[in-house]
């Protein structure tokens, strides 16, 4: 019961974009919820940086046209 607790406050205490995908993991001990969750913040932060290059190559074609 312990165990199901600390799982508990441990994705409570996630950014809820990370909870609500890592809930969907379900996983069976804090370790495991670590790992996954870690996965899923580095996965988040690859995924922001491709968006923000193709934002800038959309403005670099947007300026090129301009000119």
């Amino acid at each position: 019961m312990l165990a199901n607790n600390i799982l508990t406050d441990f994705m409570l205490g996630l950014d809820p974009n990370i909870s609500i995908l890592l809930y969907g993991l379900v996983s069976t001990n804090l370790n495991e919820a670590i790992i996954k969750a870690k996965m899923i913040e580095m996965k988040q932060k690859n995924t922001s940086g491709i968006s923000q290059v193709n934002v800038k190559m959309i403005q670099l074609e947007i300026e090129n046209q301009v000119l």
